[in-house]
């Protein structure tokens, strides 16, 4: 039979200990986020659904009077992923899953000391955290480069709607007079977080069913990118109808906070029409309503062994965090890309060099490139951009998100297999167009020496390394040549495909295996 004890008062003691040890842990990525929620202005609503979530565990604390046995022992399975989890992400240099793996910590102790019952009083408060969270790198520019499109196009179709001549190129609404460049910034981001945080808050005010509330999500990020498109229309037409600096300055900053506000209005006014008039009748009574069933009033034995495991367990992880912390990573020797041949496959290059403003927002550590010419045959350009230590904010960028922005159309993407040596390895092959140009574009991802042609298998890989290595170095590998009208895509491709096979044999030296 299992040991268990009475309910005492070093168990209610033991949980506030254990999660102020797992917030002290926390401290440098605590840090980290802060400075995201200071520097990044779509993720400055941090603070205020942080207090929203504490709130929440205020409103909710009549369930730490009672507590039962269902699921300790899932709680202490919970810990063990999140501690693993996080001490992986903390070598691998990963800071978005230490935040996540954080919130999976909390909600296992919790589990695990009141079961179900204390699992129901924290699950609210940890479900909106997430969205306050910067999301990966990656997933982030996937993000903006997609609402940067969207918006732009929406937002051209409603300034020909009152009859203004646009001319748009990519991200590039053009007026005749001026030119308006759709920005990162205004790609929407600073409002579809915030907003569908507050979708989730919405529906948690409400005693709908689940589906529902998810549907009250997805409306707070349709409107969302609708009323961003709608800004970006009004900035171009006072612009066109007044002058230029009405898309700048006070006005623009002005012009964002209105419009949230409106935007957050009209948000909560669509998901209420969505409403029965019974449940629109118990607002305020969602999450805020708690119930304590009559049989878990009464103190019950608490299982021993799951608490003990958990105690031991948080421990263990807080040393071992550490420990990984002082780890100092691991960076390989090579050589610098002003040694890069300038001479691969009979070809003759002719170097280059990128906008600082790309410099700045890729954060490479070295970066080469260089339009490789022959007599015969359009040239091809070679851009490779190399992280000594990749994190949260220095990550290669995906082609596949940065190509659409500057206004080209993705016509073919398939992955398929180039010959490295003895070797195939899984590279991207991308066939573009904008109006009459064409261009075939290969790319891969390399990482101490594997090659991968996903991004998402880029991220898990890199997570993964962290077991085996504390290098966390990697590099995009992206080259791309015209297709002329008298050139066909085979020619194209055998062409990249040969001068690709030479290539592998130089890029050990300038990116290691």
């Amino acid at each position: 039979m299992e040991l268990t004890l009475q309910r005492s008062d070093w168990t209610r003691i033991a949980l506030p200990v254990l999660i102020g040890l797992i917030l002290i842990v926390y401290i440098p990525d605590a840090h980290l986020l802060w400075e995201d929620w200071v520097n990044l202005e779509e993720f400055s609503h941090g603070p205020l659904m942080l207090a929203v979530s504490f709130y929440l565990l205020w409103a909710r604390r009549a369930l730490l009077d009672s507590y039962d046995n269902r699921g300790n022992w899932v709680g202490v399975l919970f810990c063990l992923i999140a501690a693993f989890v996080y001490s992986l992400a903390v070598k691998a240099g990963i800071e978005n899953v230490r935040h996540l793996s954080l919130f999976l910590m909390v909600f296992g102790l919790f589990i695990t000391f009141g079961g179900i019952t204390y699992g129901r009083y924290v699950l609210p408060s940890l479900i909106l955290l997430p969205f306050v969270v910067p999301p990966p790198a990656f997933l982030n520019a996937n993000l903006t480069y997609g609402l940067q499109l969207v918006s732009t196009d929406m937002s051209v179709v409603m300034l020909r709607a009152v009859g203004l001549s646009v001319f748009q190129d990519g991200n590039i609404i053009d007026l005749g007079n001026l030119k308006l460049a759709v920005v990162e910034a205004c790609a929407g981001l600073r409002y579809l977080y915030p907003m569908i945080g507050l979708g989730v808050l919405a529906g948690m005010l409400f005693d709908i069913p689940l589906w529902k509330r998810g549907l009250f999500v997805v409306l707070a990020a349709v409107v969302s990118v609708i009323m961003n498109s709608v800004r970006i229309f009004l900035t171009g037409a006072f612009a066109e109808w007044t002058n230029t600096d009405v898309s700048d300055g006070f006005f623009h900053l002005f012009e964002g906070w209105v419009f949230f506000l409106f935007s957050f209005a009209i948000m909560l006014a669509v998901c209420y029409l969505t409403l029965t008039k019974k449940e629109k009748a118990t607002v305020g009574a969602g999450v805020l309503k708690v119930s304590v069933p009559e049989d878990l009033k009464d103190p019950k034995p608490h299982y021993l062994a799951p608490i003990c495991s958990v105690i031991a367990l948080c421990v263990v992880f807080a040393v071992i965090v550490n420990v990984v912390r002082t780890i100092d990573p691991v960076i390989p020797e090579r050589r610098s890309f002003d040694s890069f041949p300038l001479q691969i496959d009979n070809m003759i290059a002719e170097e280059d060099n990128l906008p600082d403003v790309e410099q700045t927002i890729l954060n490479m550590s070295d970066y080469f490139l260089g339009h490789y010419r022959a007599d015969d045959t359009p040239p091809i350009t070679l851009f490779i951009g190399y992280y000594e230590q990749q994190s949260a904010n220095n990550t290669p960028h995906s082609p596949r998100v940065c190509i659409p922005s500057g206004g080209w159309k993705i016509e073919d993407l398939s992955e398929m297999e180039l010959k490295n040596g003895d070797q195939m390895v899984p590279v991207n092959r991308v066939l573009i167009s904008r109006g009459e140009n064409k261009l075939l574009v290969y790319y891969w991802f390399q990482q101490r020496g594997k090659f991968l042609a996903n991004e998402y298998k880029a991220k898990f890989n890199l997570l993964l390394g962290g077991l085996t290595s504390a290098r966390t170095d990697g590099a995009l590998v992206r080259l791309y040549m015209p297709i002329k009208s008298t050139m066909s895509e085979v020619l194209a491709d055998k062409k990249l495909t040969q001068f690709s096979e030479e290539l592998f044999k130089v890029l050990p030296a300038y990116v290691p295996n």
